[in-house]
């Protein structure tokens, strides 16, 4: 299937599987190289876990088929080689790969389907939340596809993910994968957790930048209810909003990861020894807030 890879770009190909429900072999039709920006219906269907599935001939059994394939967004200059299972000798297979598509601005490899699945939540969430837009440092474009690939490879809370995943599908296993789900994106935005006295590390008013449809949303009436599981939403467009960022600085804040009663105090002790604490002198007690 390697070789069939790195050789062709067509999109199908018929394959012999044993079904392990009943042990026949059965044939199959699988796709092997597709391209979304074409073929939007792939991006719900591996959404669903209903990409290359398979069915028994025999027995009727439905299975997931575990074969590799091409996974090309042509309108982001993007090819993924997935593989469900690492291959044999996977150094030789990427370097294989890389000489043949290197011309594609964006090569990855997944070893993992949790990781293209994420890989599609994060494009649609960004998608629908232009609260979210607002406050993302991502940036746009290639930075911020690359970004997104080197957490889906390198994060630990890809771990929890994908064994959330990997679990039925009930209401206490979505209520998980829910809130996993959240983390990943305040974790891939580098977000903090938001100080309830509204100010940044920088000392900058956060409460000032948290607005939407041209209104500023006043905090001070949810301030007893700020949580991990508290949404405030826009009076005017419903939009779910989750933090803010500091107009001075930059730093995201989001109450989603939940609070801290301020970053403050830590700083200005550090200037008030730097400055009134020079070596060699005593330092002075201050007694004020």
């Amino acid at each position: 299937m390697v070789n069939l890879l790195l050789n062709n770009m067509e999109p199908f190909r018929t394959e012999t599987f044993e079904c392990g429900n009943c042990g026949h072999d059965f044939n199959a039709t699988i796709i092997t190289w597709v391209d979304v920006s074409k073929t939007p219906q792939v991006r719900q269907a591996l959404s669903k876990w209903q990409f290359n599935v398979i069915q028994c001939a025999h027995c009727g059994s439905r299975h997931f088929s575990e074969t590799p394939f091409f996974y090309e967004d042509f309108k982001d200059g993007l090819l993924l080689a997935v593989f469900p299972h690492v291959p044999e000798k996977r150094g030789e297979v990427e370097t294989a790969i890389r000489r043949k598509y290197g011309y594609y601005p964006v090569l990855e490899f997944f070893y993992d389907m949790t990781q293209i699945w994420m890989l599609l939540f994060f494009e649609e969430h960004y998608k629908q939340n232009a609260n979210l837009r607002s406050l993302s440092k991502l940036g746009v474009g290639e930075n911020r596809l690359r970004k997104i690939l080197r957490f889906l490879k390198e994060n630990p809370l890809m771990i929890d993910i994908r064994e959330t995943l990997t679990e039925a599908f009930d209401y206490t296993a979505n209520e998980r994968l829910m809130e996993h789900l959240g983390q990943a994106i305040y974790k891939l935005e580098e977000m903090l957790p938001w100080p309830m006295d509204h100010h940044c590390l920088c000392g900058g008013n956060l409460a000032h930048e948290l607005t939407c449809c041209n209104s500023r949303i006043n905090i001070e009436e949810h301030q007893n209810l700020l949580s991990k599981h508290y949404i405030i939403y826009c009076q005017s467009c419903k939009e779910a909003m989750s933090g803010a960022s500091c107009e001075q600085c930059g730093k995201v804040y989001t109450w989603r990861l939940g609070t801290v009663l301020t970053y403050r105090s830590k700083n200005k002790s550090k200037l008030r020894k730097s400055i009134l604490s020079p070596p060699g002198s005593h330092r002075v007690k201050d007694n004020n807030p």
